[in-house]
């Protein structure tokens, strides 16, 4: 991400290097939107990837902007661009997000981070007490209907200045939780009611809107779990729960992400997901697991950064899609030689929302997208009581107290790619490391092995709501190897046909690969000339197609799966076209299946005969495969 277009937008892109936010407020900058919130955006993500990474140039970025957005502070305490009526709070979630991390990461911005937020904590109680100024109620031309749908976000930051700053402004902050979620027209709890949640939507249905679009969604997920600890209430859990489970059956994308394009409506596999939707959602799942525990919810986030997001972007991260969808053989510009457009998705209709580019439609997800694997990262280990834990699996090092010893782990594995996980622990005092088992294995076979002051082997004993393991860790150092044994497994999806599974990796049809680029696009002139002159040659538009037939049936009966060795030297990088080394090869044959606005697979048929010889197929890692087909119809041979 650091080396792609995340780390350099800063460098050269206007919604960042000219937004409002880096002037004096009023006086206006460069935004995609009167939200301003490109800049916030950007900065959410880029805090956790610069320090992760401990990258110079990045993290001398990010404090630039704190320092500057943060020199601007109104002398009421406003944070932002917007003075007078123009006020509204959304694009602060974002941005105060990232401030939050940045704490986290570097304390020696506390003071004046906690100083900030809060004076402007005072100044939003006034304002949410003045007739719930700039959130519930806004001026004609100012959309408060974002702030409201997504405020749960906001409310995370009082959270952590009420848990890690504690003071005497925290009666305060509690009346700001309490008012914001009283005073929002859009709550996600009376949404997720039988009678109310909407399994099939009406996407022109505009009272729906702020619940059916996607990214709103993705975010949506976490709502009522946020509001739970705010009121303790125990029906927020029940909420919680009907988010995810009715979410995921009813609009879902076996790639982990929500179909929502950029509104819900079914299942059908060209219905489109917004790359935003992709790291929100997987956010949200990764906050729930933390909260309430629930091992399905850790597998979801996993699911979703493992596939969803990677399979939207080009391997060199400098180029990336609007929308992707579960049956894609091709990713091409749409647009007819008249102008015009099929009406492929709900709103999402430039014509070339699938190609990857710079902006190939709403700048959103150029700025938003970079959070994807630091917050992953971010919530990979928490800590519990006298232990650590790992709970979105993958590799990555840790350094921390533990009963007040310092503890380093680092987890050196080719997971997902392969299921075996090597820890290497130095501990200054005893600890208890918990290693998360997902749903999808199996517990009897998988098997964890100590090797250090004592030895021992031992097979699962997983919690069966959290799905941890405890592992006892002397003091020195030790070495823990984690081996998740797993199978292949199917999953339904509609017209009777299945997404296919290895771990927590979705395969595709591989469909072949063929390739054009082009000068990178503005997103309102889709068609044009394109943008030359920009500082890096990496940015381009690609057009991508298929080279092989995607009208194919499988028979799921005779999968059989090629994995990769746990001590592989997997591609860099990974999630590209024809990277990854595992695979799978199943039998099938190509059936009639007609075309959705003679543009995209239609849904499958349900009466299928096959029209061609019985043959095998390659079915290869959703992520790398940037055409694919991964809803697939069956038949038995």
């Amino acid at each position: 991400m650091a080396n792609g277009m995340a780390g350099h937008e800063h460098d050269f892109y206007v919604y960042v290097s000219e937004s409002s936010w880096l002037n004096t407020p009023g006086t206006g900058g460069t935004e995609y939107s009167s939200l301003n919130e490109g800049l916030p955006y950007w900065f959410n993500g880029l805090v956790p990837l610069a320090y992760q990474l401990d990258d110079d140039r990045l993290k001398a970025q990010v404090q630039q902007v704190a320092d500057t957005v943060l020199g601007f502070q109104a002398t009421d305490g406003w944070i932002g661009p917007e003075v007078g009526d123009a006020r509204n709070f959304w694009a602060r979630t974002p941005f105060f997000l990232g401030l939050t991390q940045l704490v986290e990461a570097d304390s020696s911005w506390e003071t004046r981070v906690i100083t900030a937020l809060r004076r402007f904590m005072t100044l939003a109680n006034k304002m949410l007490r003045n007739n719930s100024q700039g959130f519930a109620s806004c001026p004609g031309n100012v959309d408060c209907t974002w702030g409201q749908a997504r405020v749960h976000d906001l409310i995370i930051t009082i959270q952590w200045m009420l848990e890690k700053y504690p003071s005497d402004q925290d009666s305060l902050l509690w009346d700001n939780m309490n008012l914001f979620y009283s005073q929002t027209n859009y709550k996600w709890a009376d949404w997720y009611t039988d009678g109310v949640f909407q399994e099939v939507v009406n996407p022109n249905n505009a009272s729906n809107f702020p619940y059916i679009h996607g990214v709103n969604v993705g975010q949506g997920l976490k709502a009522s779990t946020v509001i739970y600890r705010v009121t303790g209430d125990d029906d927020m859990i029940t909420k919680s729960q009907n988010a995810v489970e009715w979410t995921f059956q009813y609009h879902g994308s076996a790639s982990g992400s929500i179909l929502a394009d950029e509104r819900e409506r079914d299942l059908a596999p060209y219905i489109g997901s917004e790359l935003c939707t992709a790291v929100e959602t997987s956010y949200s799942l990764a906050y729930m697991y933390q909260v309430l525990g629930y091992n399905s919810y850790a597998d979801r986030a996993e699911r979703t950064i493992f596939n969803a997001f990677p399979v939207m972007m080009t391997g060199d991260k400098w180029s990336h899609q609007y929308m992707d969808q579960p049956n894609q053989p091709s990713a091409l510009n749409i647009i007819r030689s008249d102008g015009s457009v099929p009406q492929v998705f709900t709103t999402a209709n430039s014509g070339v929302a699938t190609t990857f580019g710079m902006e190939p439609l709403y700048p959103c997800c150029t700025v938003n997208h970079p959070q994807g694997y630091p917050k992953f990262v971010s919530n990979s280990w928490v800590s519990h009581a006298g232990g650590l834990a790992h709970a979105l699996l993958g590799p990555s090092t840790v350094k921390t107290v533990v009963n007040g010893g310092s503890v380093t782990i680092t987890c050196d594995t080719n997971y997902p790619f392969s299921n075996v996980l090597k820890y290497s622990i130095n501990a200054d005092k005893a600890f208890t490391l918990y290693l998360r088992a997902p749903e999808w294995s199996n517990n009897r076979m998988s098997t964890v092995s100590q090797t250090g002051a004592s030895s021992s082997r031992l097979t699962l004993d997983a919690d069966p709501t959290t799905g941890m393991t405890k592992v006892f860790v002397n003091p020195g150092k030790t070495t823990i190897t984690y081996i998740i044994v797993a199978g292949v497994r199917t999953e339904q999806r509609p017209n009777n046909s299945v997404a296919v599974f290895y771990g927590n990796l979705l395969f595709a049809l591989d469909v072949g690969f063929s390739q054009t680029s082009s000068l990178p696009h503005a997103y309102y002139d889709p068609n044009g000339a394109g943008i030359s002159g920009l500082p890096f040659a990496q940015l381009r538009d690609y057009y991508v197609n298929s080279t092989k037939p995607w009208n194919v049936a499988i028979d799921p009966s005779t999968i059989q799966y090629h994995g990769v060795s746990s001590n592989a030297t997997l591609p860099d990088p990974i999630f590209e076209q024809g990277a990854p080394p595992n695979y799978m090869t199943v039998d099938g044959c190509q059936i009639n299946w007609p075309l959705y606005l003679g543009v995209t697979p239609d849904v499958p048929p349900l009466n299928r005969k096959c029209i061609g010889a019985r043959k095998s197929y390659k079915l290869v890692p959703y992520g790398g495969a940037k055409v694919h087909m991964s809803d697939l119809p069956t038949v038995k041979f």
